[in-house]
């Protein structure tokens, strides 16, 4: 999976690094990518998403965009030339999402309002069998009111793909490391937004995404994801319903 990401990002015309962070308990895959221009970093722990980021991130200075990608992602074509020439072309917009699908070609549906508990709690502990009951708000926060079809703003992206400005990210001070996996995605768009920048979803690029879904399958997960949740709420504010 992690091979084929690589390959699809290094497909692009434009002159491109790619840095592959391992969080891993040994560098099992620092020899997965020897006929790719990758660099490769095994961080001795798992340092957590944002502090391996910041790694990279420190390490891109001088470059105009910084890609924030998954390895479970698998880039469309043309998908960077269309995102760096919309950025090129609207400098107030600091960070910036495609349209995400499923394999098959659907959407999902990732963009999203700013989180508060009572979402999250029904996303998360709510069995699906109930969801309709609360189809009408879920469906607000997920965007479906704006739809997928039009370049909107978001007020949180998915950190699965998010292609920034890189002079905004070093000015922001990339991620905040006090989150170890989790909500670091929503805090960077936040901090984006408080800086002035617009983040916007451009549906006319696409990339696929082969969810995992880790926080909803471990209990250990779900407890990160917990734990994130009231890092973020205490540091922008609670917000209930």
């Amino acid at each position: 999976m992690l091979l084929k990401a690589a390959e699809s990002f290094l497909s692009c015309s434009l002159k491109t690094q790619l840095y592959i962070v391992d969080n891993s308990p040994g560098p099992a895959l620092e020899n997965n990518f020897g006929h790719l221009p990758v660099e490769y970093h095994f961080c001795g722990e798992n340092a957590g998403y944002g502090r391996a980021h910041n790694w990279a991130i420190e390490h891109s200075k001088g470059n105009r965009y910084y890609l924030i990608m998954n390895p479970d992602i698998i880039i469309g074509h043309g998908t960077i030339e269309l995102l760096t020439d919309f950025m090129d072309k609207n400098p107030d917009i600091g960070m910036v999402c495609p349209r995400i699908t499923n394999e098959d070609g659907t959407t999902q549906y990732l963009n999203r309002r700013y989180p508060n508990v009572l979402d999250l709690f029904a996303r998360r502990f709510i069995p699906a069998k109930f969801h309709n009951l609360m189809k009408k708000r879920m469906n607000y926060h997920d965007m479906r009111d704006v739809g997928y079809d039009k370049i909107c703003d978001v007020e949180f992206m998915t950190g699965s793909f998010m292609f920034c400005r890189m002079d905004t990210l070093q000015a922001v001070n990339g991620f905040d490391t006090r989150y170890f996996m989790y909500f670091e995605d929503c805090d960077l768009g936040r901090k984006f937004q408080d800086h002035g920048y617009r983040t916007v979803y451009y549906p006319h690029a696409t990339v696929v995404h082969r969810w995992e879904r880790a926080s909803y399958k471990n209990l250990k997960m779900i407890a990160i994801h917990v734990i994130s949740m009231f890092r973020y709420f205490n540091k922008w504010g609670w917000k209930f319903f």
